[in-house]
């Protein structure tokens, strides 16, 4: 659907009948300005006007959405190529606002330190959803190809799992209750990396930056390769799997209060990784 063409179309229209774009718009019930929009192709029409619209203009509404006047004989291929081309242009316009979604949340992270001067971590969130949108779209331009798709998933698998290997170093990353006395308890919190818990039979989270460092390793390899490890891959995302278990035992355990915002962070970070490692893999498999 080439919106440029078809705002061409309607200002053409509009001059033949004589509108100026204020008449236009007061017929419409619209702002001049909407007219304007449309004609220099910076948008669309409502759905909801359409109709109005190519009456208004005396042409069809796939004449209106093709940019031009359709023969008799060409109408019906003419309205299903409209049809196709209105799908695609909604499933655009679609994954767009995803990203724009993606963008602020990643934005209002990284803000949102400076507005307390505590709380960097949330920096690092911030980058993983920002990266994100970036990610969805090199995924969404018409060329990009398989072998492109793999690397790009793996080099955000790879992202993220460096992110929440950032988080597990973090000195907060852990909290974990210790008796001071009967019935009186003090939280300490400790990183991932602390053999301190690992002494106090705190082996989770000891085990999960074991497994982020593997999972870093082995998505690197998957990355460099291409598609041509299989039993790499499939082990990437059995550690995944394995690390997020490790990741919520945490949660199970010693329940929300004990729960830091670093390791909500690497719990989502290992799911989201896992997840990927998922989808690069099936992707893989049916070609």
């Amino acid at each position: 659907m080439d919106i440029t063409k078809i705002g061409l179309f309607i200002s053409q229209l509009r001059k033949q009948k004589g509108y100026t774009q204020k008449d236009l718009a007061e017929k419409l019930m619209v702002t001049d300005k909407a007219i304007s929009r449309w004609e220099t192709g910076k948008g669309l029409p409502e759905t909801s006007i359409l109709k109005h619209l190519s009456e208004i203009l005396g042409v069809s509404v796939g004449e209106l959405l093709s940019g031009e006047r359709i023969d008799d004989e060409r109408m019906k291929e003419k309205n299903d190529e409209v049809i196709l081309d209105s799908l695609k242009y909604s499933r655009r316009m679609l994954k767009n606002l995803i990203n724009i979604v993606l963008i602020i949340i990643g934005c209002g992270f990284v803000l949102f330190p400076l507005s307390r001067g505590t709380g960097y971590g949330y920096c690092v969130l911030g980058g993983f959803f920002i990266s994100l949108a970036i990610l969805r779209m090199l995924f969404n331009r018409r060329e990009i190809n398989i072998k492109n798709s793999y690397r790009a998933m793996y080099s955000f698998i790879l992202l993220s799992q460096v992110m929440a290997l950032i988080f597990e170093m973090f000195p907060d990353a852990l909290m974990l209750p210790f008796a001071s006395g009967p019935n009186q308890w003090v939280t300490k919190t400790f990183s991932y990396f602390s053999l301190t818990p690992f002494g106090y039979a705190e082996f989770s989270p000891i085990l999960t930056g074991v497994l982020t460092i593997i999972i870093i390793v082995l998505s690197a390899i998957n990355l460099i390769q291409a598609r041509k490890a299989l039993k790499l891959q499939n082990a990437d995302f059995i550690c995944a799997i394995i690390a997020f278990v490790f990741s919520i035992l945490h949660l199970l355990k010693y329940g929300a209060a004990y729960m830091s915002f670093p390791s909500y962070a690497i719990s989502a970070l290992t799911l989201i990784s896992a997840v990927l490692q998922a989808v690069a893999n099936r992707r893989i498999e049916s070609k």
